[in-house]
């Protein structure tokens, strides 16, 4: 009885091992591809007041260690959000475009949550083969876009034509926003030796609005500093003789006996003029000549 149950087990145990032969051949023989990015986060950081645009390069890995060769197109999808970068939170999404630069310089987009589908086969990975491809990340920000880190997950793969999919991996999306602010002036002035100077004219007491503003372009809130070298006097030279005088920047008086400060809190960016006002004082018993001061205006982003 015991010799008749060893040999039906050993039987047995042989038709198993030869059933799992032709599947373990048939596994090997498959095309078995990854995509390896060299970055899982692909950022572009971007100052819309220095930057021409927003857009890199990135690289990744076909990778095929099946027994056949793989080929399809590389596309992109979502995880079944809305197209478009955005911050926690946000109602407001930033465009954006994806582009297989090495084949065929096609946009793979995921506009409608996944890449159109494209004609032909881009890509072929033999056996044991892993070759390069480039995708271009271009961020589409609109003006007024406020500063802030926009973020969406994209899934790249390849798809046969027949439609198997192969190779889906995760790549996060960032478009880092800097927070940065311009400053300057338009309207009335002149630039000897590169510096803006504001002719006043001649002297007289009262307020005088001036043809010239102070503008700031900013992608959110900001401080505006003012500084006047002569502390509110237009001094003539370097002599003892000076003119007071006070400044109006826009509605606010600014205090020229020390530092003074303007500041904006934005969660958007911002375009703003500060028309400039000066008020000269009494005038009466100065001694002719030029009156001058210097004003330093800088700004910071908050």
């Amino acid at each position: 009885m015991v010799s008749t149950l060893s040999k039906s087990f050993a039987a047995a145990a042989v038709l198993g091992l030869l059933a799992l032969i032709p599947d373990q051949a048939s596994a090997q023989a498959k095309c078995n591809l990854t995509i390896q990015p060299a970055l899982d986060q692909w950022v572009i950081r971007y100052n819309p007041l220095e930057d021409e645009v927003a857009q890199r390069s990135f690289d990744v890995l076909l990778v095929n260690s099946g027994g056949t060769p793989c080929n399809g197109n590389i596309l992109a999808s979502l995880q079944g959000e809305a197209f478009g970068l955005t911050t926690p939170g946000g109602a407001n999404r930033v465009r954006y475009t994806l582009v297989d630069v090495d084949y065929g310089g096609v946009d793979i987009t995921p506009r409608s949550g996944e890449s159109a589908r494209r004609n032909g086969t881009s890509v072929s990975i033999k056996q044991g083969e892993q070759i390069p491809a480039r995708i271009t990340f271009a961020a589409l920000p609109e003006a007024g876009v406020a500063q802030g880190r926009y973020t969406q997950v994209a899934n790249l793969f390849v798809e046969q034509a027949n439609g198997t999919i192969h190779a889906t991996r995760p790549v996060t999306l960032v478009l880092d926003l800097a927070a940065a602010a311009a400053i300057g002036l338009k309207g009335e002035f002149s630039r000897p030796n590169g510096t803006p100077v504001i002719d006043l004219g001649e002297l007289t007491e009262g307020a005088r609005p001036l043809n010239t503003a102070l503008y700031v372009h900013s992608t959110g809130g900001y401080r505006v500093s003012i500084t006047s070298a002569n502390r509110g006097r237009l001094r003539q030279g370097a002599t003892a003789w000076y003119v007071d005088y006070n400044l109006k920047l826009g509605t606010q008086d600014i205090n020229l006996q020390r530092v003074d400060t303007i500041n904006v809190v934005s969660q958007t960016a911002r375009r703003d003029d500060y028309p400039l006002t000066v008020r000269i004082g009494d005038v009466a018993g100065k001694r002719a000549g030029e009156y001058s001061d210097t004003l330093t205006f800088t700004v910071a982003a908050i």
